[in-house]
């Protein structure tokens, strides 16, 4: 079983950002420590529920997850999938993990970003250069468009973004999210998504993002483990092997799947994604320390009302199979 908590953490704007929590229920055994603990980013336009299986699968390892949906996400507050300055995204990210680690102490933790939630994680560890993160997973990370962009459409981008910053300029097709169908059809039928349409500015900052990126990979000493379909047309293979072959960590592995679209944790053989992925995290985590662990009470409204954090309660906590 996993236990789910969702909270409420507020970004240095006033901003309300939601935050999911799942770690393994141990039938009131707190003594129990931790493995390690996920903390994820997700991508454009989706929300961190979306995770809720492969929080499930960390669970039953002993692991704990958390993500938070970005502003403009899902339940978070701000304008739908709108950012003025990709700095905000670091922002929250870096107040999201002072939080997470605030909850579970010194229980390794590990960062996880998906698609531009991946341009987030990787540009938040090469310019914040975090001492508390032992590794960092990118998932199809937001490295490059995964179509070309012609150079006059980019600069049409920006000046769109400068004179309409909300005006959409494309939409993320979910059919290229996944093979599997029965994936597909949830994510349109979730209200929590938001397809509809990127707006010109954060279009406009996601590609400076990929670009700062890029030009200070080796600037990256994290122990990193890098994942992508090949048949990826939202964001680009190549940008990923490009980033593994610049990045200056010396514990570094990239694993592309043939044939898998965008979001490999959800398409088909996604098994076979995954073992990988726990593979490689539990490989990296320091079994010696165990015993130093934290293990989090759930974040219930009395619990959270004696601290002083900018959490607060919203849903409770209940239980999953």
């Amino acid at each position: 079983m996993t236990t789910h908590s969702e909270s409420r953490l507020q970004a240095s704007d006033g901003l309300m950002l939601h935050v999911h929590s799942w770690y393994p229920d141990t039938d009131g055994d707190t003594d129990t420590p931790l493995r390690a603990v996920v903390a994820i980013v997700h991508g454009m336009g989706e929300h961190g529920g979306r995770y809720a299986r492969l929080a499930a699968h960390f669970a039953s390892l002993g692991i704990a997850t958390v993500t938070y949906d970005l502003r403009g996400h899902g339940r978070s507050e701000g304008s739908r999938v709108y950012v003025n300055h990709f700095d905000e995204y670091l922002n929250d990210t870096e107040i999201f993990l002072t939080h997470v680690r605030t909850t579970f102490g010194p229980t390794p933790l590990f960062l996880l970003g998906h698609s531009m939630g991946g341009a987030i994680a990787a540009l938040y560890t090469i310019t914040r250069a975090p001492a508390n993160v032992s590794g960092l997973m990118l998932s199809s990370p937001a490295l490059a468009p995964g179509e070309p962009v012609a150079p006059w459409m980019v600069k049409a981008g920006r000046w769109v973004s400068r004179w309409l910053p909300k005006v959409p300029v494309f939409k993320i097709d979910p059919a290229a999210i996944a093979r599997d169908k029965t994936v597909v059809d949830a994510a349109k039928k979730d209200p929590l998504n938001a397809y509809r349409g990127t707006p010109a500015r954060t279009a406009a900052e996601l590609l400076d993002a990929m670009a700062r990126i890029h030009a200070n990979a080796d600037a990256l000493h994290l122990p990193l483990y890098i994942f992508h379909g090949t048949a990826d047309r939202l964001t680009a293979p190549w940008a990923s092997e490009q980033f593994h072959g610049n990045a200056g960590s010396q514990d570094k592995t990239l694993r592309l799947y043939p044939g898998h679209f965008h979001e490999t944790l959800n398409d088909l053989d996604r098994e076979k994604v995954i073992d990988e992925l726990t593979y490689w995290l539990l490989a990296h985590v320091p079994e010696t320390a165990a015993a130093k662990r934290k293990r989090p009470q759930p974040m219930t409204h009395e619990t959270l009302m004696g601290e002083k954090s900018p959490v607060k309660p919203v849903l409770g906590t209940h239980h999953s199979h």
